[in-house]
């Protein structure tokens, strides 16, 4: 019986150093378990970037996205309309900021001619060609606003686009401001009143108007060869350029830059609009 307690003892310091033995073993175990984690860990994240790239390639995302659009066609629909709706929005602030930019220029340039009241309290500006058709059109109502608003003032902008001829025109239009301003309106009229015909509106029939209005003939073609001329057009396309206007006719009113022809109404409306808002600088 004296020999049990002996041997229990041996047996529990023996299985003592064991285990005293085997714990640097084990620590060093622990610690290679968990570098090899972190290999892993590295391993798995390099395949799914390997993965997404692959995923996001063309050749393999193309057929994807083109079988769902056969399959919805009405998203391209939505698609095309908010681009539309952001084009517009974009062009809008464009508008805006060259409009503030240019205002010297839009509304008191020495270069354009100005009818109705010279002293009035806000100033409709019109972007024109002589052959515009639609600016033929609106010519009516250009006239009717300045007999029925005696605080409005217009400014002309020629901006001969459509043809070599409304350029001739645009030319002569010149000569007629610097030669004899006070009758640009009676010559500006009767030429948009004329109809294009084949060959257009064009020097030859600026010049008959200005012989039927019994203007300085002479004066008026020595002064269209000013390079003044060429300065006053350069700086319309320019604004025109600017403000991102498209055709002819563009007007300008108050703080709103308007890309088209509008009825008498409607034209109204937008310059009380501006009068009511108390723009100063236009």
């Amino acid at each position: 019986m004296t020999r049990l307690p002996t041997m229990f003892g041996a047996l529990a310091i023996a299985t003592a150093m064991a285990i005293g033995a085997l714990a640097p073993t084990q620590h060093a175990f622990a610690e290679e378990a968990t570098l090899s984690k972190k290999a892993v860990e590295k391993m798995i994240d390099a395949r799914i970037k390997e993965s997404r790239e692959a995923t996001l390639d063309a050749d393999t995302i193309g057929p994807i996205v083109k079988e769902y659009l056969l399959a919805n066609p009405e998203l391209l629909e939505e698609v095309l309309a908010a681009l539309e709706a952001k084009r517009e929005r974009d062009q809008q602030v464009a508008r805006t900021e060259a409009l503030d930019k240019n205002r010297e220029e839009i509304f008191r340039s020495s270069h354009s001619a100005v009818a109705g009241n010279p002293a009035g309290d806000i100033t409709l500006v019109e972007f024109f060609d002589y052959n515009c058709g639609y600016c033929k059109r609106m010519l009516p109502a250009l006239v009717d606003l300045m007999d029925s608003d005696p605080k409005l003032r217009v400014v002309f902008k020629e901006w001969p686009v459509l043809s070599e001829g409304s350029a001739e025109a645009a030319r002569i239009a010149q000569g007629v401001k610097k030669v004899a301003p006070e009758r640009y309106l009676d010559f500006h009229v009767e030429l948009m009143s004329q109809p294009s015909g084949s060959d257009g509106i064009n020097r030859k029939r600026a010049l008959e108007v200005v012989d039927q209005l019994e203007l300085d003939r002479e004066a008026i073609l020595a002064a269209s060869k000013e390079s003044s001329v060429d300065d006053a057009l350069e700086q319309n396309f320019q604004l025109a350029e600017a403000l991102g206007l498209r055709g002819t006719p563009s007007y300008v009113v108050g703080n709103e830059v308007i890309p088209g022809a509008l009825s008498f109404d409607a034209l109204q409306a937008k310059i009380e609009e501006a009068r009511k808002s108390g723009c100063e600088t236009c």
